[in-house]
């Protein structure tokens, strides 16, 4: 998944074909297909969408002026879009303005407005300057001057520049906010329909913002831990290990280059095509919601009632079964979990849109599939590790600031928001902020990528029976939370989208390295074998003795 393996999407996901760019290794008999049950197809169906959908996409923050403008209409239900305050703005309180007009003359503002007092103006980005703009809106008696950004991306501030023939600029100009294209759009599409609209601008609240931060964060950590731990159920309950090996990848030492290679290949794809290909990525995201939920509630099904594993619930045709990889015969435990997977999936394809409750439909989808490949793609040793963090560390940082240099825009933050499509990306984790109707984003990959590494540091720490917090494990975690803390802070200071790997890399991998180094361990941790193809030294000890262990 995290190796972009989805290029190789055109593969039908069929049991007797064997993943192509991934080599599998079997516990004893070198490469083999992957021709299991239902849990080992989900496994595989998870892992290849999961390449597909882990494009490490940045968030962005606002700056420390920004705000939020609230648009009513005709008994429309009210928009927020983010804004951020022009610097001779006092961002105190709450502006309120109606009706929001456009000039009739010139569209970007820049020649003299009709009268209008308390009214908000509404003008694009461009042709000259805001302060000219701002002064002009102020002669006509406007409250509120509104600029839509003439790029996608998030609104930017507006510089005060003098005007000639004035001691002070901002005397002579209207209060004013920029807000996104995307909102731009969405303004003027009310305005071609006639509608009567009021604005109310306020600040932004600080604490709640960052509350929401810190609950992104918080989340990110816990899923991180989380999926390390379910990685090692087979260290946990050793009778399962036979069972949980066949459902488990190695991760290949050139997997990393691969990563950049077909993951270049596919963002160059999306950017080109995403008002077309967006669709596509929503259906096989909400399709991977149907084989993520079997995999991980089709076990807690059958343990709670044993004798729905055995119970026969209906056979595909053996054509459809061929054609989409899935076995023909499924018993009542796999039925009841396709079944709520296949109405998650259903729900999210309708509502994904939904403020109040479609991100939870997608937050509840992505926490599935990350736990999927946590569990079912496994770093066999720390070179593995370091080179496909390396190489993922510097795919982000070129897709996200040297990519502009190439096609004018920075690739990864426009495929993050869609492309101007207008629809939701899903694979990132959405979290509500302070304001309605705005969400907090964390990309997929910044938590699967670092969360691989995770999971060999834990399993390396459960064979070697090191305490909880004198292994690696804890040193990794506290590490991937400096790197989500250091991501925050880069973005509210740099105001632009940023790679977060960029400081999640070196968070996890540089403690890592120093611990290995001071326990003398580097050398073979290294070189470790941690694959499913083979038990690590160690592991028998484990299993007899797990009994005798605090």
């Amino acid at each position: 998944a995290i190796l972009a393996q989805g290029a190789d999407f055109g593969s039908r996901c069929r049991g007797h074909r064997v993943l192509k760019s991934l080599p599998v290794r079997s516990s004893s008999r070198g490469s083999r297909s992957f021709n299991f049950g239902w849990q080992k197809m989900a496994a595989r169906v998870g892992a290849r969408l999961g390449g597909l959908f882990l494009v490490l996409l940045p968030g962005v923050a606002q700056s420390a002026g920004a705000g939020v403008l609230r648009l009513d209409g005709d008994g429309a239900k009210p928009q927020n879009f983010a804004a951020v305050y022009a610097e001779w703005s006092r961002a105190e309180g709450k502006l309120t303005a109606e009706p929001v007009v456009r000039p009739r003359k010139d569209a970007y503002g820049c020649k003299q407005y009709e009268r209008c007092p308390g009214c908000a103006i509404f003008v694009l980005q461009g042709n000259c300057t805001f302060a000219k703009k701002a002064s002009l809106a102020k002669h006509a008696g406007a409250a509120l001057l509104i600029v839509a950004k003439a790029t996608d991306g998030p609104p930017a501030g507006m510089a005060e520049a003098p005007i000639k023939g004035r001691t002070s600029a901002s005397e002579a100009m209207v209060d004013a906010v920029m807000v996104s294209k995307a909102a731009g759009r969405k303004v003027l599409l009310a305005l071609d329909k006639g509608e009567s609209l009021s604005v109310t601008v306020f600040p932004k609240g600080i604490v709640a913002d960052i509350l929401s931060e810190v609950f992104v964060g918080v989340l990110a950590v816990g899923l991180v831990m989380l999926g390390a731990w379910h990685s090692v159920e087979d260290l946990r309950r050793p009778e399962l290990k036979a069972k949980f090996d066949e459902e488990v990848v190695a991760v290949e030492e050139h997997s990393g280059f691969h990563f950049v290679l077909f993951g270049s290949v596919m963002l160059t794809v999306l950017f080109f095509f995403m008002k077309y290909l967006i669709y596509i990525l929503l259906f096989l995201f909400a399709t991977g919601a149907v084989s993520t939920t079997t995999m991980l509630l089709e076990p807690l099904i059958s343990n709670f009632n044993p004798a729905l594993r055995a119970r026969h619930a209906f056979s595909l045709p053996a054509r459809l079964a061929d054609w989409i990889g899935f076995p023909r015969d499924h018993n009542c435990a796999e039925a009841l979990a396709e079944g709520v997977g296949s109405i998650l999936a259903v729900a999210f394809l309708l509502y994904r849109n939904n403020d109040s409750f479609g991100w939870a439909l997608q937050d509840v989808i992505a926490i599935m599939l990350l736990l999927t490949i946590q569990r079912t793609l496994r770093l066999p040793n720390l070179k593995t590790g370091t080179l496909m963090l390396v190489c993922t560390f510097f795919f982000d940082i070129f897709w996200v600031f040297l990519s502009p240099l190439i096609f004018k825009k920075s690739v990864m933050i426009e495929v993050a928001t869609g492309g101007g499509t207008g629809q939701s990306v899903p694979m990132v984790l959405k979290i509500p902020s302070d304001v309605p109707g705005q969400f907090k984003i964390l990309g997929l990959g910044d938590i699967a990528i670092p969360g691989l590494l995770i999971s060999l540091l834990l399993r390396h720490d459960l064979i070697k029976g090191y305490p909880r917090f004198g292994g690696y494990f804890a040193a990794g975690v506290f590490g991937y939370t400096l790197g989500l803390a250091a991501t925050f802070v880069s973005l509210y200071l740099m105001q632009h989208g940023q790679p977060a790997l960029l400081f999640l890399v070196p968070g996890t991998l540089l403690p890592t390295v120093f611990i290995a180094l001071r326990k003398g361990e580097l050398r073979s941790l290294w070189t470790a074998s941690y694959g499913p193809e083979a038990p690590p030294e160690g592991y028998q000890v484990l299993a007899d003795e797990a009994g005798k262990r605090d």
